[in-house]
């Protein structure tokens, strides 16, 4: 996986350390905690420091791949991918955007990205992901780049301390290439 991918509006890079105080304040407003399984609330000093840490072990065992999505030179929000507990073909997409910047395709446009990059350089047949049922923006989101409802579950949310029901979706190569993610936008 490259380190640095671009959008028309938007560069993805690795995080680092300074980053740090942005995702907290970001990812620690209720209104996007509350919509994230593995974000707590509130988000205690030294969270993001500690996750940001684990990116390079988890890219160098690639298990893992963390992005800062950065618009106009501001940290905006993120979009990964996780190596799913279902096997090693199968890689898992999230994402989030802080709420100022909600509503303006930002979500769509980094996760499209890097969807393209997950089936340019990963060993993939197909790659998951799942929202709350009453995060409609984020079924959106996924439904955009092909994704399709597969199973209802229930998803363990950290911000509000209780499993809820969950929407899981997947997203095989060979509908990748019908949604032009497949050699799309990969050379950069």
């Amino acid at each position: 996986m490259q380190d640095v991918l671009r959008t028309d509006r938007l560069v993805l890079r690795h995080f680092n350390l300074d980053d740090a105080p942005r995702v907290q304040a970001l990812a620690g407003n209720w209104k996007v905690a509350s919509m994230l399984a593995r974000v707590p609330y509130p988000y205690k000093d030294g969270l993001a420091e500690q996750w940001i840490a684990t990116h390079g072990a988890r890219r160098a065992a690639q298990q893992g791949y963390a992005y800062a999505i950065d618009r106009n030179g501001e940290l905006v929000g993120s979009v990964g991918l996780d190596a799913s507990d279902e096997g090693g073909d199968t890689f898992e997409l999230g994402y989030w955007i802080g709420e100022e910047w909600w509503s303006l395709g930002i979500a769509t446009e980094a996760a499209k990205r890097l969807v393209a990059e997950a089936f340019a350089r990963l060993p993939v047949e197909r790659l998951t992901a799942g929202h709350f049922v009453e995060n409609h923006a984020s079924g959106r989101v996924l439904t955009k780049l092909g994704f399709r409802y597969i199973a209802e579950n229930e998803i363990w949310s950290e911000a509000r301390r209780a499993k809820l029901r969950g929407l899981r979706m997947e997203l095989p190569r060979a509908r990748a290439a019908t949604h032009n993610l497949l050699a799309s936008e990969t050379t950069e």
